[in-house]
Order: structure tokens, then C-alpha cells, then sequence
């Protein structure tokens, strides 16, 4: 477990430890380009999953960088909310959710 940098450019993620407060953002060891720190719960899609890639680079330009999102169901009451599984479903989930 801990955060992780992704690279939306070559779709890849790397592991930055556990402690938020020291993590910083850092530049693609393959490409060069600015990476983005995201939360450790971030399940990179394989490499050759384009379409899902495409889903977290418009979630995390979004402001989604795969933290807990909750819904109030009830004064008080709070359901915690899933990530989306595809494209279109991830265009609703930022509509109904944008931070």
C-alpha cells in the first residue's frame, strides 16, 4: 500500500510509499513528462488497456485522483461511491460528483 505516480502519457504507475504529507510529484522516468500523484487505492490498468487509460486521464483532469468519493443518502448518512468501469459511465460520474 501507498501512493502512487502515474504517467498518463506511457500508462504507468510507480509506488511512493505511504506518507502523503513527503510525496511530491516527479517527472516520467520513460517519457520525461510530469507525473501525477494519486491515491493508493489507484489500480492501473494494464498497458495496453487504451480505453480504460483514457477513463483515469478524464478522471484525474477532473480533479478524481482516485480518493474515497461518498454520497449523501441521508441527513447524516453517507454511502461510499465506486469508481467507474468505462468511459461513459465515467463522463456521468464526473457530472454527478466534480469536487
Amino acid at each position: 500500500m501507498g501512493y502512487k505516480n502515474i504517467c498518463l502519457e506511457c500508462r504507468t504507475s510507480y509506488s511512493k510509499g505511504n506518507d502523503y504529507k513527503n510525496q511530491v510529484e516527479s517527472n516520467c522516468p520513460q517519457c520525461g513528462k510530469k507525473m501525477t500523484l494519486v491515491n493508493h487505492k489507484f489500480k492501473p490498468p494494464k498497458k495496453s488497456e487504451i480505453k480504460s487509460w483514457e477513463m483515469v486521464k478524464l478522471l484525474v483532469e477532473n480533479g478524481f485522483k482516485f480518493h474515497a468519493v461518498y454520497e449523501q443518502i441521508e441527513k447524516g448518512i453517507y454511502l461510499k461511491v465506486n469508481y467507474p468501469k468505462n468511459l461513459s459511465d465515467a463522463k456521468e460520474f464526473i457530472k454527478k460528483y466534480n469536487p
